[in-house]
């Protein structure tokens, strides 16, 4: 065995092969098409994690003629170890072989075997010689069971032949599998070869190290991304008074747009940390995330119940007049729906409702300047915090394997809202309410101390998510 682990992943056209190793290489580039045959050459994809490659995972052709290839190694007389290169030797110009040479090259130069195959059909007797021709090469070998449409009517009978020729035998769907579930199927090949202990032993610890750096640096980009974000304003020199109200909506125009682009930026760096394209990853349609961040469905959706907000606000002695504002929060909200959503956004909000601040300033050459911002309700925090964490979720949810497809929306909690943060206990709620206290006063030691203990706080619950 070479000191990287490299594994041939093998098996019959269409079964699901390309699938597997675009989810164990987070490889969203791989093609993988409905249409059988696609993969005509074997292609080797190494998985690097701090520049290094620690793990390798070839994409192989299908089989195209198992019981030809079963039939010719059957009759083969002379030694066991020279079994493939005498295959290969005597195929290699032969078409109609092409496709069992390039799947047996890696075999051949020592990768072990994944057999990947769709459990969903009945057994037939080509999936028997493929078994065979696998079994015979005496390579360390797992057999993959990828049920496409869900079905299992035919898996124990799968699981019985299987059995006869593999070393070991798991149930994995490519196109759903979990973070959590890549590990175990990474655990399960250290076990298929004593000589490999060490070396995949290594690869799953930094498997794991390299997935709490991910959500460390998730953490730190949301903290950072909190203390931008709570702290915007806009100014704009106000030339005369009854020009109040016109400019003030100009303002929160330009204070929504910027954080909007400060929230879509904070996604695709979050899609770059687990090695999604941005342009091949795409939220569910129904998904609450595709609602703008000030329409009144995201503020319904994840708005936390006044009951919690209130205990937060009070917890840290009021959040700039936050708790005025949530005694009327219903009334907020209603304001929304009453102006239309998306279109009214912050601009609604200067008729008397204070989730965000706005204030003429007064300057020592007699002019004035108005002033939008900063955020004034400390349910922002809650609500960023929300859209953040389902991101997150959508994001590694998302299989790399996946071409046009979406997910299932999260389960609504209690109460028909989405908001994750809704679930976290008192002491997590007013760490953020303290953490938007001290941005929007402008505290900038108070706010670094907090936001240390916040992103702590937050990378444990991203660990946590990451492991459901």
């Amino acid at each position: 065995m070479k000191t990287m682990p490299v594994f041939a992943v093998i098996g019959h056209p269409n079964e699901g092969k390309s699938s597997v190793v675009a989810t164990l290489v987070e490889n969203d580039q791989i093609r993988i098409s409905p249409r059988p045959g696609e993969t005509v050459e074997s292609r080797t994809y190494p998985v690097s994690i701090d520049g290094q490659n620690v793990i390798a995972f070839v994409d192989t052709p299908g089989f195209q003629n198992p019981l030809q290839t079963l039939g010719w190694m059957r009759k083969f007389e002379g030694p066991e170890s020279a079994l493939l290169s005498s295959f290969l030797a005597q195929f290699a110009d032969d078409p109609g072989m092409a496709h069992e040479c390039e799947l047996l090259r890696p075999v051949w130069d020592g990768a072990g075997i994944i057999y990947v195959l769709d459990a969903s059909r009945p057994l037939r007797q080509v999936d028997k010689a493929e078994m065979e021709i696998l079994r015979l090469t005496g390579r360390p070998r797992m057999a993959i069971l990828n049920c496409k449409t869900g079905e299992e009517e035919f898996l124990e009978e799968w699981k019985a032949e299987l059995r006869k020729h593999f070393n070991m035998v798991r149930t994995f769907n490519a196109v759903s599998a979990t973070f959590a579930e890549r590990m175990r199927l990474l655990e399960s090949l250290r076990a298929l070869e004593q000589d490999w202990e060490d070396a995949l032993g290594r690869v799953v610890d930094v498997f794991a190290r390299d997935w709490r750096r991910r959500n460390a640096e998730c953490a730190a980009l949301v903290c950072d991304f909190l203390r931008r974000v709570l702290s915007m304003v806009e100014t704009a020199r106000l030339p005369e008074p009854e020009r109040k109200a016109e400019i003030e909506a100009q303002l929160a125009k330009r204070l929504e747009d910027g954080i909007r682009t400060e929230e879509v930026r904070l996604h695709e760096q979050v899609c770059l940390q687990f090695r999604h394209d941005r342009r091949s990853f795409a939220l569910p349609e129904q998904s609450v995330l595709r609602q703008d961040l000030f329409s009144r469905t995201t503020w319904t959706v994840f708005g936390l119940s006044r009951s919690k907000l209130v205990a937060a606000a009070v917890a840290t002695g009021g959040a700039a007049g936050a708790a005025l504002d949530l005694a009327t929060l219903g009334h907020s909200l209603g304001l929304f729906a009453a102006i239309g959503g998306t279109a009214a956004g912050l601009t609604a909000l200067f008729q008397g409702e204070r989730l965000v601040r706005g204030k003429v300033l007064g300057l020592d050459i007699g002019q004035r300047r108005v002033q939008v911002g900063p955020l004034d309700t400390v349910q922002w925090i809650f609500v960023l915090l929300d859209r953040f964490l389902m991101h997150y979720w959508y994001v590694i949810h998302w299989s790399h394997a996946l071409r046009d497809q979406d997910l299932q929306p999260i389960a609504a909690a209690d109460g028909g809202k989405l908001g994750l943060t809704s679930t976290w206990n008192r002491e997590a709620r007013k760490l953020c309410a303290e953490f938007f206290k001290a941005v929007g006063a402008g505290d900038a030691s108070a706010s670094m101390t907090i936001e240390a203990e916040l992103r702590r706080f937050l990378e444990e619950e991203l660990e946590r998510m990451s492991r459901l």
